[in-house]
């Protein structure tokens, strides 16, 4: 029998796992049905099981009249921008193998997060912040090259070139997005009741829809696909936002929040595992070094002490 407060904290562990398998989902959506078609389906099945959840319980929408007009625009778009990058950056890279690339470089976006709180929250931040983002970025670099990493004379031509990069460059400006996007959110919202995450991915359903019908993409359907989009919308999109908002308000948010900072390591396993790419030392430790320059970037700001 587990009390209350260990139920919850269990739901934030789960949580931390479905989001672990999204990126395999994403990819397999992309390639299959389409950028825009898969994004514009996820969010508006998703979006809508989020609201008819905040309607039911009454929660999350009592003082959206209070949110400036400047929230739902600036915040709106880059909610958007976010998840077309997300769907267009998994079906752009090559191979599986580029796809735990991608995900760790997803996966920057905790450390976009914290920097970005210096110009818009104004928080304040030592020098060593740079050393944190430097061991960040030398994790990706260590996965990307693997056991080439020590073969000096191509390490710059094997970093910056290839068919992959494209997809790299989409897929940091989406961790740089949702950086933005957390921030002004914490910015126009504050403590206000509000959480306009399920207006917001119908919105994104609606715009990415519209995109989808003048896009050349595969559509190609099936019972499979139905169900990765489902699992998708419902279960990584509704479903775990649910759960992480009663782990962190009724469970042990320290310890959940602790476990969520090493998502970039259980989030490549997995992916790795679920693609058959098989889990290699350059991949844990390249993860290792993400979620270690992530924390040492943490311990740089006061405000997060």
């Amino acid at each position: 029998m587990y009390s209350g407060s260990q139920k919850y904290t269990l739901l934030g562990f789960l949580t931390i796992l479905i989001w672990g398998t999204s990126a395999v989902f994403t990819r397999n959506l992309s390639t299959n049905i389409g950028a825009y078609t898969s994004a514009a389906l996820v969010n508006l099945i998703g979006g809508a099981v989020v609201l008819i959840n905040q309607l039911v319980k009454k929660e999350g929408l009592e003082e959206v009249r209070q949110l400036s007009f400047r929230y739902w625009i600036t915040c709106g778009v880059l909610f958007v921008l976010y998840t077309a990058l997300s769907y267009v950056s998994m079906g752009m890279v090559q191979s599986d193998e580029a796809v735990v690339t991608l995900v760790l470089i997803r996966f920057l976006w905790p450390l976009f997060t914290l920097v970005f709180t210096i110009p818009i929250l104004g928080a304040r931040a030592s020098w060593w912040l740079v050393c944190g983002i430097g061991v960040s970025m030398a994790g990706i670099a260590v996965v990307k090259l693997g056991g080439n990493i020590f073969d000096f004379s191509g390490f710059l031509h094997n970093m910056f070139t290839g068919n992959d990069i494209p997809g790299y460059v989409v897929g940091l400006l989406s961790a740089v997005s949702w950086g933005l996007y957390t921030n002004l959110t914490k910015k126009y919202v504050g403590n206000k009741k509000v959480d306009g995450v399920g207006i917001y991915m119908i919105l994104t359903g609606i715009v990415l829809g519209g995109i989808a019908l003048f896009a050349d993409e595969p559509r190609e359907f099936s019972v499979s696909m139905i169900g990765q989009i489902l699992y998708a919308a419902i279960v990584v999109g509704a479903a775990a936002n649910t759960f992480w908002n009663l782990a962190i308000k009724k469970g042990n948010m320290l310890l959940v929040v602790l476990v969520s900072n090493f998502l970039p390591v259980i989030s490549s396993v997995i992916t790795s595992c679920m693609l058959g790419v098989g889990v290699t030392i350059p991949i844990l430790a390249g993860s290792v070094l993400v979620v270690a320059g992530t924390l040492w970037s943490k311990t740089c700001f006061k405000v997060f002490r």
